[in-house]
C-alpha cells in the first residue's frame, strides 16, 4: 500500500535528524506549520488526559515562589501558564509569533501577569548564562534538527544547581519501527524531525552535564482524527496515514504507533518521557 511521501532514515548518529535540512529551513517549516495550528493549540478545550499529563509534568518539577523559569519552544504556553502561579516569573519563548499571540491572549484572560512571551530560537537562546532557576521544554525536541544543541543551550542559561526538564514523545528504540513512526509523524506535520528513544534522551541529558534526578514515562492514547485536526493535516495525508494504521491493526503493527480501534474509530498510543536533571556547579 502507499505510504506517506516523506524521506526515510539515514545512518545519522544518536540524537541527529534522519533527513537533510538546514536550521533555517527547519525554522521556516516550524513557523509555517504552527501558524496554521496556533488557533487549535490556543483552545482551552483540553481533554482530561491532556490536563493529567500537564499536571504530571508540573508536579514533577521542583518549583519555588522565588524561581525565574524559562519555557523553551513554549508554543501557546500551556506549561508556562500552568507553572506561573507557583513561581515568580516565567518567560515563554517560541519561534512562532502566532502561537505566542494565542498564548499571551489566553494568559491575559486567565489573569496571569507574570509571564513574558518572547520570540526566539531554541538553538540560540537570547539570554545570559546562569540566568534561570528552571529551564523546561515540553513536546519540542522532536521538532529540532539538533536536540543536542538545544539541550546545551538550555543548560547554559540555567544557573548551577538549577534544574532542566524535557518532556517529549519517544520512540521504541526499534530502528524499523522508529523509521516508520517518524515517517508517519512527518506526514501528519512536516515540522516533525525525529522522536528520540528513551535511552537517547537520557544519554543526551547526561552528556549535557546534567545529573538526572527524575525520569518517568506515560503512555498516552490519541484519537487519530483529533490528532489530524490539531495539525490541520491535508486530506491526502490523512487518508494515507489512516490506511496504514488501519492495516497495521489488522495485520500487526509495523508503524511503531501501536494503533487500535475504539468505538469504530482509530486510535494509537504514544509514550511520553519526562527527564529532569540538575546542572552541576
Amino acid at each position: 500500500m502507499p505510504h506517506c511521501a516523506v524521506p526515510g532514515p539515514s545512518s545519522a548518529p544518536a540524537g541527529a535528524p534522519d533527513r537533510a535540512m538546514t536550521r533555517r529551513d527547519q525554522h521556516q517549516l516550524v513557523r509555517e506549520e504552527f501558524a496554521k495550528q496556533a488557533p487549535s493549540f490556543g483552545q482551552e478545550g483540553f481533554t482530561l488526559s491532556n490536563r493529567a499529563l500537564l499536571d504530571w509534568t508540573v508536579e514533577s518539577l521542583d518549583l519555588g515562589a522565588s524561581h525565574e523559569v524559562l519555557d523553551v519552544a513554549a508554543g501557546t504556553g500551556h506549561l508556562a501558564r500552568a507553572m506561573a502561579p507557583r513561581v515568580r516569573r516565567v518567560v515563554a519563548l517560541d519561534l512562532s509569533p502566532e502561537m505566542l499571540r494565542e498564548g499571551e491572549l489566553t494568559a491575559q484572560l486567565q489573569g496571569l501577569s507574570n509571564i513574558q512571551f518572547e520570540e526566539g530560537a531554541a538553538e540560540q537562546l537570547p539570554y545570559a548564562s546562569d540566568l534561570f532557576d528552571r529551564v523546561v521544554s515540553r513536546l519540542s525536541l522532536h521538532h529540532m534538527e539538533s536536540p543536542r544543541t538545544v539541550l546545551a543551550e538550555m543548560v547554559r542559561v540555567c544557573r548551577p544547581g538549577g534544574e532542566v526538564a524535557i518532556a517529549d514523545i519517544v520512540s521504541s528504540g526499534d530502528k524499523a519501527l522508529e523509521a516508520a513512526q517518524n515517517r508517519i509523524e512527518r506526514g501528519r506535520d512536516r515540522s516533525h524531525v525525529r522522536a528520540l528513544s528513551a535511552g537517547e534522551l537520557q544519554a543526551l541529558a547526561s552528556s549535557a552535564g546534567l545529573s538526572v534526578r527524575h525520569s518517568d514515562k506515560r503512555d498516552v492514547e490519541v484519537n487519530v482524527e483529533r490528532w489530524f485536526d490539531l495539525a490541520r493535516t491535508s486530506t491526502e495525508q490523512r487518508q494515507e496515514i489512516l490506511s496504514e494504521l488501519t492495516e497495521s491493526i489488522a495485520e500487526g503493527d509495523r508503524t511503531g504507533m501501536r494503533p487500535f480501534l475504539r468505538d469504530g474509530e482509530v486510535w494509537f498510543r504514544q509514550t511520553w518521557r519526562l527527564v529532569i536533571g540538575v546542572k552541576q556547579g
